[in-house]
């Protein structure tokens, strides 16, 4: 039989690769990110439901006494991962595109300025053109998404996050509601610092009381985890589908968290925890949903590379408009 010492490091070395695999998942995408100065690949819903599925994660982990310690840590990392991610979403699509824009008509107007028609027959023209002047400086709406409600006014100003007064100053509680939600899956771990171990050491024997009631606490949040995992792809794959574009998503992201949930399945079952239990039933009915949470996105990950190949060979179509200066109309409007 498979000793411990043996098994423990089997385990250690897919958790390694499953943490080193999540600790660099997410770098990828916001880079693509900050490159695009947007966030418009990704599906809001695909981001919440992720940050729902590791909070309720973490919860239970938190609840759970068969959990080994890095998944609680572990939890916690990708939680804090999840909140850059959102944050960017909310900022690109957000402040950033009003701010650029506002930017942009500074500029035009400084570049540009109004040339004053000529009088007389041209007079109906001159009202034409300071009424498409004027409507030029209004920001057309945007379309309406899922976080509209936190959509920065559209007048042209610049948003109230940067007001010195800070009397409207958006509440910091909803960034942190929209940011957090980024990785499907926990995995194994490397060495911890000894304060976070003394905390969740604390955390866990105050459940100790009642191992019961948390002992069922815990599997019904693991259980609303691994649903919340499993159908966390299905908003952005439809996305995909409606777009016919994965354009915005970095594939490194599916494939690091395809590695994690792989390496992370295999680090739960070759853990000294498992193999050498007295009672394997118990445990790995109380690990089962944690395991389904992982590897039951795989096939979804699997689709996304399925939809990254069948619409990369679509054409990609463009409409430009060629808007002629003002004189050229008016030569052309002299000439007829």
């Amino acid at each position: 039989m498979i000793s411990c010492s043996t098994a423990s490091s089997i385990s250690s070395f897919f958790s390694t690769v499953s943490l080193i695999s999540w600790a660099s998942a997410q770098l990828p995408q916001i880079y693509t990110n900050y490159v695009n100065k947007s966030a418009e690949g990704i599906s809001p819903a695909f981001l919440l439901l992720w940050f729902l599925g590791d909070f309720l994660s973490f919860t239970s982990c938190l609840l759970n006494e068969s959990v080994l310690k890095f998944q609680i840590y572990l939890s916690l990392f990708f939680i804090c991962n999840d909140i850059v991610l959102c944050y960017q979403y909310y900022y690109y699509n957000h402040v950033y595109k009003v701010i650029d824009d506002n930017l942009t008509l500074y500029k035009e107007d400084e570049a540009e300025p109004v040339t004053h028609p000529q009088e007389h027959g041209d007079a109906a023209l001159h009202d034409i053109s300071s009424t498409i002047h004027i409507r030029s400086h209004i920001p057309e709406p945007e379309e309406p998404d899922e976080w509209s409600s936190l959509s920065p006014p559209s007048d042209g100003s610049i948003p109230n996050s940067y007001n010195s007064t800070g009397n409207k100053r958006p509440s910091m509680a909803k960034v942190i509601t929209l940011g957090t939600m980024a990785n499907a899956g926990v995995s194994n771990a490397l060495p911890i610092s000894q304060s976070m171990t003394t905390a969740a050491a604390m955390i866990l024997a105050s459940q100790e009381d009642k191992p019961h009631e948390h002992g069922l606490l815990a599997l019904v949040l693991a259980w609303g985890c691994t649903a919340v995992y499993v159908s966390s792809r299905c908003p952005q794959l439809y996305k995909n589908y409606r777009r016919k574009s994965v354009e915005g998503v970095s594939p490194l992201l599916f494939g690091a968290a395809l590695l994690g949930n792989l390496a992370y399945t295999v680090s739960v079952l070759t853990s000294c925890e498992f193999l050498l239990a007295t009672d394997k039933s118990t445990y790995f009915w109380h690990q089962l949903p944690y395991l389904i949470g992982s590897s039951g996105t795989i096939v979804f990950d699997f689709a996304y590379f399925y939809q990254r190949r069948i619409y990369s060979n679509l054409p990609h179509y463009s409409t430009v408009v060629d808007l002629q200066p003002w004189h050229n109309i008016e030569e052309s409007t002299h000439d007829a």
